[in-house]
């Protein structure tokens, strides 16, 4: 199998495994109360899958820009750890009900993602370009998290 099918075979697994327990349906999460601004919430899932398909074909790249002899195993570790962080996010708010633990898994992603964004820049400068989208809307979804929180003191207990 080409190594770009088993990347986007273990992101697709990876992204599958934390589907499996999302925000969406769940009357916990959805019972929250909400700050005013989030009028695209129903765009969340979509934004997602768009960042998703980023970051793996991101990795794709670096990987086949990469020597047959020096092939990236470190930031392929750090891609699926990236991967892992996000799609635990939803499975740690819903089944933990813990909005703090979101907070915490969604900052550790961000972070990764601007530090994998500089690792990946001087092997291929496009791989790091298709980072952008998760780099730009990590921030405002760990800031959500965090707004959230604010306003749902009771999640804390």
């Amino acid at each position: 199998m080409k190594s770009k099918w088993k990347i986007t075979a273990t992101s697709a697994a990876i992204f599958f495994g934390g589907s499996f327990r999302t925000s969406l349906g769940d009357p916990w999460f959805q019972n929250l109360a909400r700050p005013n601004w989030l009028t695209f919430e129903f765009l969340i899932p979509f934004i997602w899958i768009f960042i998703w398909v980023c970051v793996t074909i991101s990795a794709i790249l670096v990987w086949e820009k990469s020597s047959r002899e020096n092939k990236p195993w470190l930031l392929m570790i750090l891609y699926a750890v990236l991967g892992i962080l996000t799609a635990i996010y939803s499975p740690v708010v819903v089944a933990l009900k813990s909005l703090m633990g979101g907070l915490v898994v969604g900052a550790m992603a961000t972070l990764l993602v601007y530090i994998l964004a500089i690792l990946v820049r001087p092997i291929l400068p496009k791989a790091s370009l298709l980072l952008i989208p998760y780099m730009l809307w990590g921030p405002i979804g760990t800031y959500l998290t965090w707004v959230l929180i604010k306003l749902n003191p009771q999640s804390l207990q």
